[in-house]
């Protein structure tokens, strides 16, 4: 099956002018058969999918199994993920003061919220914002501030938050710029953002399978950023950049290898012992991504924090 797509500029400078870097298909979820382009604009430095599945398609390639994905990965694995969280919660602790107010943007099934909630400073007013009607009714009943809207519209006061979180949802949006204008807007003087994003230019995409990488995540990933474009879109709305991390990425090694053996007869029978739910092969993607960290200085997965 065929959807409708649109051709696309750069989201972050206007521009239509740039290079195909890659093409893919939805190898993960199947949801439509077209080819989709990537391109790095020539102005800006921007990855993004330029023949991009108009909104309403949007129902078709977010199948109803997408926002199960917890549940799909079994209680070991998930596990691991409430490590992950807690390690980010921690961090936060370091970034805002007593009595902050923390949002995160794009929250789903709400697992990061939670921790925030039970780990993180009991004076911090914690918000969730969320498109989904059912993800935030959800997250209500376990007693969690939720508001559902579209976070570029939120009806919200500015200069009131202290930290926004976007924990990869900039690179689904379809326009980053306004998502990122309107965290500006809601920080106080002083306040951050923080940002988990794929980042291209990694040993998986370049080596291993440039056209059925994870991070293309077609066609669900429109803008996939590398540290220098982040940081211009960031600073084009008045933002400072802190620090950049670049993180662990065994969920997007999961996926390209996965990818790898969709198609292939002979090798198919291994899809399970590279998936995201094998604890042994996260492990070996996380020593893989620890030592491209040592040998590049960067993975597929990045963290940047800034300033207002």
């Amino acid at each position: 099956m065929q959807i409708a797509t649109e051709e696309v500029a750069c989201s972050t400078c206007g521009s239509r002018q740039a290079d195909e870097v890659g093409r893919s298909r939805d190898y993960e979820f199947a949801s439509c058969d077209n080819e989709f382009v990537f391109v790095q604009c020539r102005a800006c430095g921007l990855t993004y999918l330029r023949n991009r599945p108009r909104p309403e398609t949007l129902g078709v390639i977010y199948p109803p199994s997408y926002y199960r994905y917890a549940a799909f990965l079994g209680p070991v694995t998930t596990r691991l993920r409430g490590i992950v969280q807690g390690g980010r919660v921690r961090l936060l602790r370091t970034l805002v003061p007593t009595g902050a107010t923390v949002m995160e943007v794009g929250c789903g099934e709400g697992q990061l919220l939670q921790a925030i909630k039970a780990d993180g400073d009991p004076s911090w007013r914690v918000v969730g914002v969320d498109i989904s009607e059912e993800a935030c009714a959800a997250l209500r009943t376990a007693g969690l501030e939720m508001q559902c809207a579209r976070f570029e519209a939120l009806d919200w006061p500015e200069g009131t938050v202290d930290l926004i979180i976007l924990n990869q949802v900039i690179e689904h949006l379809a326009d980053p710029r306004a998502c990122v204008a309107r965290a500006a807007a809601l920080l106080r003087p002083g306040g951050r953002i923080l940002i988990e994003t794929p980042s291209v230019g990694s040993w998986d995409r370049d080596w291993v399978a440039p056209d059925r990488w994870g991070g293309w995540h077609c066609p669900r990933h429109w803008s996939l950023y590398t540290r220098a474009s982040l940081t211009g879109l960031l600073q084009q709305q008045g933002l400072t950049v802190e620090r950049t991390t670049y993180l662990l990425s065994p969920f997007i090694w999961a996926h390209t290898l996965q990818n790898v053996v969709r198609d292939a007869p002979a090798w198919r029978w291994a899809s399970g012992l590279l998936s995201e739910r094998s604890v042994p092969a996260l492990v070996a993607y996380g020593l893989i991504d620890t030592v491209q960290r040592w040998v590049t200085g960067r993975t597929s997965n990045m963290r940047v924090v800034a300033r207002k």
